[in-house]
């Protein structure tokens, strides 16, 4: 049991790697790892009290160690190359992240091979500085708490005559007289309630058909149109009406111009003169910078000289390749001729056939021969008995 507790008790610091890492998980809550952090990582699970005190699997705890780190180290202020953009291997990864904490004022007392395996009191005491320098860079800091007298629960006055036999009495009533099934009934009452109040909110719903309602829609609709008397008199004498009401404008418009008559004069002068001023300004803007126009008017038709040119020259050029396209194929169609012409005469395999045709014959014919002295010497043996 002894021997257990001084394996969880760093050798540098005496202090708990399992509180470590249950601080750093509390940090790293704070700073909203799980959203910032695990969101854009799939690969990656969310962290446990356990995940970096006990060693389990370095293939998974390194690259968590070195990924968490550099994130601590970018929301810490630091700007470095991030590890995935190069396969670096675990010592230079652990050295860069020693090397970075160091700046940052971490006072080292281990290794970097420590930091190689991915768990243990280094990777924990690493990460607790660098959630420090983050929550640091964010601003939050922990304050100790100011407890005030509204925080005490405030003593009831006791009245020391009073007999607690007979309070005790008075509350063994009260439970007794209560009756047994009074919670049942209220219960009962705010079902009801609640099922009066959802059946007031529901929606009201209509049965009527569509189709029907549309029918007598059509139906009462013409009768439900409302005219008025004065609709009625103006149908009869609209013409008259319009007459009257284009002369009651007339006037209107008559009496109102006389008083705007001289407001629209002062504006008709005012833009008039605007205008001469601004022909006067555009005539001597024309005027200075004249030569400006004559010599860009020059040099658009240089340019439009050069890009004719340049038009014809390319198409010159596209017809010369096509045509030099052309070319190269009858080069490569002759080539090939004539490499199938020189492969006819080189091959000696016709020649070849004949020769051992030949050699065939003439075994042939001395075999005819053989075959004819032995026949003519039976025929001279038969004859001469």
């Amino acid at each position: 049991m002894d021997q257990a507790k001084q394996r969880r008790v760093l050798d540098s610091g005496g202090a708990n790697v399992y509180a470590l890492m249950e601080d750093v998980l509390e940090k790293l809550k704070i700073l909203d790892y799980e959203t910032k952090f695990l969101a854009p990582r799939r690969d990656f699970k969310p962290l446990h009290k356990c995940f970096f005190s006990v060693p389990t699997t370095p293939s998974e705890q390194f690259p968590y160690f070195a990924a968490l780190a550099g994130w601590l180290l970018t929301v810490s202020g630091i700007d470095f190359v991030k590890w995935s953009d190069f396969d670096e291997d675990p010592n230079s990864i652990s050295q860069s992240v020693l090397s970075e904490c160091e700046r940052l004022g971490f006072r080292a007392d281990f290794p970097v091979s420590k930091l190689r395996h991915g768990s243990g009191d280094a990777v924990c005491a690493v990460l607790n500085f660098l959630s420090d320098c983050a929550l640091k860079k964010m601003g939050f800091a922990v304050v100790a708490p100011i407890y005030t007298m509204a925080d005490f629960v405030e003593e009831a006055q006791v009245d020391e005559e009073a007999e607690i036999g007979d309070e005790c009495d008075e509350i063994i009533d009260e439970a007794e007289n209560v009756s047994p099934y009074a919670a049942y009934n209220s219960q009962l009452e705010m079902k009801a309630k609640e099922e009066e109040d959802r059946a007031v909110a529901h929606v009201v719903e209509s049965n009527v058909d569509p189709a029907k309602w549309s029918l007598e829609l059509e139906r009462v609709g013409p009768m439900l149109k409302w005219r008025s008397l004065q609709q009625s008199a103006l149908s009869s004498h609209e013409w008259r009406s319009h007459l009257d009401q284009s002369s009651k404008h007339e006037s209107l418009v008559n009496d109102r111009f006389q008083s705007v008559r001289s407001i629209l004069i002062s504006v008709g002068t005012k833009m008039q003169e605007a205008v001469e001023r601004i022909a006067a300004k555009e005539s001597h803007i024309n005027k200075d910078f004249e030569h400006l126009g004559t010599d860009f008017r020059t040099r658009q038709k240089a340019l439009d000289t050069i890009q004719e040119r340049y038009n014809e020259l390319s198409q010159s050029v596209t017809d010369l390749t096509a045509e030099l396209s052309k070319k190269t194929e009858a080069v490569e169609q002759v080539k090939s001729q004539m490499t199938e012409h020189n492969d006819k005469i080189t091959d000696t395999s016709p020649l070849n056939k004949i020769s051992s045709s030949l050699a065939q014959l003439r075994k042939e014919i001395t075999d005819m021969e053989l075959r004819i002295g032995v026949v003519s010497q039976t025929l001279l043996q038969r004859r001469a008995t």
